[in-house]
């Protein structure tokens, strides 16, 4: 398992790795993006009995590209998002995690066949309260892409985190079109295997994270069972493991609709600080995404 701070700045900063495996997209535009989904509830392993837990995830995100010079494009973006926890029992977990995410990078072709990304990715994350009482995270990215052909390309890099346990972190990653309108993507945070149905509709078989580290604003646990130090101030990490179903369908080239479901094999909440890790069953999930690109 990535411990955090690690598997967050992980994520913050290998957002954009599947797009970099990617042949350049014209030079410049905006994409504006909604997403909801919601995990059922499973029973957590801990502290109490008939402790469970579910999650509703709200995201929205707005991504940029501007050209600087003959093929060289400025990207940014931001994300915010919110995870509200559907809480039975002592489960001492907060409400809700939310965090708000900064996107600024570079991409250039340095070689015939060779790109380079450098993303910086400034965030912050924290749980219950609001995010003045959360705090910042840094992470950078360094990732080269190489098309070994129109259909091959790898991604090769490090990603940088001065708060993680792991500061220097290498990464890799892979598209490959391997038959006609087939694809197959391992990346960070969704990886697998898509089929181009029609000019319009996508159909994907998929593997992905959620989740992150978020700041705790109190101490979550109830007054009577709070012993020893403050749990406020210190970090917990959730994450979800899904495997699932999407299907795509884009309206104009300019809108998409995406719908996703499947099965969340594993849940986890770690605080980092206490050394205690919750885990939850496995239950099914649900969402659904609106794309606008100009």
């Amino acid at each position: 398992m990535i411990k955090i701070p690690s598997f967050a700045a992980l994520l913050a900063a290998c957002i954009p790795l599947g797009a970099a495996a990617q042949p350049a997209e014209r030079a410049a535009g905006h994409e504006f993006g909604v997403r909801f989904s919601s995990s059922g509830a499973a029973a957590l392993d801990g502290p109490g009995p008939g402790a469970e837990v579910g999650v509703t995830t709200y995201q929205l995100s707005w991504r940029g590209r501007a050209a600087l010079g003959a093929g060289t494009n400025a990207l940014f973006g931001l994300e915010w998002s919110r995870h509200e926890l559907d809480r039975t029992g002592a489960t001492w977990l907060p409400e809700n995690l939310k965090a708000l995410t900064a996107q600024l990078g570079v991409a250039h072709p340095f070689a015939e066949r060779w790109r380079l990304l450098v993303n910086a990715a400034p965030r912050i994350a924290g749980a219950d309260g609001d995010l003045r009482d959360a705090r910042a995270d840094l992470a950078v990215l360094a990732l080269a892409t190489y098309d070994t052909s129109p259909d091959l390309s790898w991604s090769f890099g490090l990603r940088y985190g001065a708060r993680s346990d792991q500061i220097l972190l290498p990464i890799a990653g892979m598209v490959w079109r391997f038959a006609p309108e087939w694809e197959f993507r391992l990346a960070w945070p969704e990886s697998g295997v898509s089929y181009r149905a029609t000019e319009s509709l996508t159909l994907r078989a998929i593997a992905s994270i959620l989740g992150g580290d978020y700041r705790l604003a109190h101490d979550p646990r109830p007054e009577a069972a709070r012993s020893g130090p403050s749990w406020r101030g210190g970090w917990l990490e959730f994450r979800e493991v899904r495997l699932g179903l999407a299907a795509e369908y884009a309206f104009a080239r300019r809108f998409g609709l995406r719908l996703e479901s499947g099965y969340v094999v594993d849940r986890r909440f770690e605080f980092l600080q206490r050394d205690l890790e919750l885990s939850a069953d496995g239950s099914l999930y649900g969402a659904i995404a609106l794309t606008a690109r100009f």
